[in-house]
């Protein structure tokens, strides 16, 4: 049996570097796809720097087989954009949250992926009138629609972990208040809980290498299945 070669896209954000991390120490080969990456490069990976662009414009190939696919693309959002999202941003957001990804999953499944593990969102559903839930929604249904044997899709809460860039003067203020009101937080308000993005990664890794059936089963990962 051949080692998998795992496909990752969004590497250098918080949850995509600890997949990276995760991958460098099992079996298999990495094939980071990135604008830019300024971290040390595992000594199963191998990186491609690529204009996300050229996606659309189907400049970009595979040469490689790949086995499992790990979406963890993210436009950069002020914490009131989560809650209202200007039009002026909109389509930026847009590109970079849903066309960029869609256009990498429908590469990766041409080359040969079975599996399929994307970063959405706890809340994403296609048609909110919230614009953020409604592009995190729309992608998982079009993935959906691809042909993936296995789908994982990860719907985190507030994302914990240190992270290069300043977030804003609100976060520490936001994750205080995520942490008081925790206990607080139960039944369907459970899933809105933060969470420490490394145990999201370890979590799409382990259930992105299972296999659960061969006629496309959609495993959704919450609150509890990060613990």
């Amino acid at each position: 049996m051949t080692s998998p070669v795992s496909l990752v896209a969004g590497g250098t954000g918080l949850v995509g570097s600890y997949i990276i991390d995760s991958l460098s120490k099992k079996s298999g080969t990495q094939l980071i796809l990135a604008r830019s990456f300024d971290a040390d490069v595992p000594h199963n990976a191998e990186l491609r720097i690529i204009n996300f662009d050229d996606l659309e414009l189907k400049k970009i190939k595979l040469e490689s087989k790949i086995d499992n696919v790990y979406l963890c693309l993210g436009k950069r959002l002020a914490t009131y954009e989560l809650l209202y999202m200007q039009d002026s941003s909109r389509e930026s957001f847009k590109i970079i949250d849903f066309d960029y990804p869609l256009s990498i999953a429908k590469l990766a499944f041409d080359a040969g992926a079975k599996n399929i593990a994307v970063v959405s969102a706890v809340g994403a559903q296609e048609g909110s009138s919230n614009y953020y839930f409604h592009i995190k929604g729309k992608l998982e249904e079009e993935i959906k629609k691809i042909g993936y044997k296995n789908i994982v899709i990860a719907q985190p809460g507030h994302l914990l972990g240190e992270r290069n860039e300043f977030r804003g003067y609100e976060i520490p203020v936001l994750e205080f208040g995520l942490g008081v009101a925790h206990p607080l937080m139960r039944g369907p308000l459970k899933n809105f809980r933060q969470v420490e993005a490394k145990k999201v990664a370890a979590a799409m890794v382990a259930n992105n290498n299972a296999r659960y059936s061969d006629s496309g089963v959609v495993k959704y990962l919450t609150y509890d299945d990060f613990l």
